[in-house]
């Protein structure tokens, strides 16, 4: 179902001084484990605590770095007529969300190629991203996801779609990922999993990712100056310009690096996933990937997930507990599994002969279903 967008100048943005994130969205950080035995109801309110605690503590330093990232402003280098802001696509039913484009994107925006519909959305996910690689090897596979193919993601699920586009294979990208693992298990997860991710990014992407990634994926990122709010980008200028945005759509505060917010585009930023949990695509279609069980999150409109297989998945507290610490390379390498047989699963009922087909969009029509 296509959203209704309406183009506003940049500067008729309302601000307000807050940084509160909605009850929706925090009730959606990883909810899974509410339910169940009094084991699990129990580890979940002492995560909660833990995460109360994190979540005001990120929400005073980031007010506090916004107001003075503000009184800095007149410091601020220069910005290129190409990189000037052009327009701002705000959602009219879900105002959380815009899709900002520079100039320069506005005028890549007329050369877009065929697409093909349906696009893939893959949620933020943590340390969840094999389930992610699992479901993108089956749907290459198959012929759902072509080069033409629109992605978008949030935080590991931008990750995926760097991937995806990089030509690499999902098992190199595996393998990676528990190297990865296999650093933050030795060497620690807080503060450093940023440089880490960063490198692995620099080895396995080409040079040319961001070419190969304008138009075509969507990374979600939550700016928060002045309250947090999603934002779509699609267009990026170098290779490190699209592992800056990965980046920024994977920031935790203070678990990817010790500071409450990250600089992107001359803006204050954090993860993704906070107001973007699975963006939309550039296609008339998107087909929702999540990896976690969309019937405990209560979410709707997800197509792959673990919910695919019920008698064959991991449970709720594992899922979180794999989420938030480097696993283990069996537990990766079955991570990937459950991801392939859940896609596998979705692709019976939906056969790619019936669904997947081409289209070309004009310049004027934004699909975001």
């Amino acid at each position: 179902m296509a959203m209704s967008l309406r183009s506003t100048p940049f500067i008729s943005l309302r601000t307000r001084k807050s940084f509160n994130l909605s009850p929706r969205i925090l009730a959606l950080r990883l909810s899974c484990c509410s339910g169940g035995s009094s084991q699990n109801q129990n580890f979940s309110t002492d995560s909660e605590n833990k995460r109360s605690f994190a979540v005001a503590t990120g929400e005073l330093f980031i007010g506090i770095a916004s107001r003075l990232l503000k009184s800095s402003n007149q410091k601020t280098p220069p910005i290129d007529d190409g990189d000037r802001i052009a327009s701002v696509i705000e959602d009219e039913i879900e105002p959380a969300m815009i899709w900002e484009q520079r100039v320069k994107d506005v005028e890549a925006e007329k050369e877009r190629r065929v697409i093909t519909s349906p696009g893939f959305s893959f949620s933020a996910a943590g340390l969840l991203f094999p389930y992610h690689l699992g479901v993108a090897q089956l749907l290459i596979e198959k012929g759902y996801i072509k080069e033409t193919t629109p992605l978008a993601g949030s935080s590991a699920g931008a990750i995926v779609c760097a991937v995806i586009t990089s030509g690499a294979t999902m098992r190199e990208a595996l393998e990676a990922t528990k190297e990865l693992a296999y650093d933050c298990r030795r060497n620690g997860t807080a503060f450093r999993l940023g440089a880490v991710l960063r490198e692995s990014m620099e080895r396995l992407l080409p040079d040319d990712i961001h070419i190969r990634s304008n138009g075509r994926i969507r990374v979600a990122i939550t700016q928060v100056f002045w309250r947090p709010r999603g934002l779509l980008v699609d267009q990026f200028d170098s290779k490190s310009d699209l592992i800056d945005a990965v980046f920024t759509s994977s920031f935790i505060p203070g678990y990817l690096a010790p500071r409450p917010a990250t600089m992107f585009r001359n803006r204050l930023c954090v993860d993704g996933g906070l107001t973007l949990f699975m963006p939309p695509t550039a296609a008339a279609k998107t087909v929702r990937v999540c990896a976690f069980s969309a019937s405990n999150f209560k979410l709707k409109g997800i197509e792959i997930c673990p919910d695919c297989n019920p008698l064959n998945r991991a449970t709720s507290r594992q899922l979180l507990n794999w989420a938030l610490e480097p696993a283990e390379d069996e537990v990766l390498e079955r991570l990937f599994e459950l991801g392939y047989a859940d896609a596998a699963t979705w692709a019976e009922m939906n056969p790619v002969e019936g669904l997947v087909y081409d289209d070309t969009p004009t310049a004027q029509e934004i699909p975001t279903s």
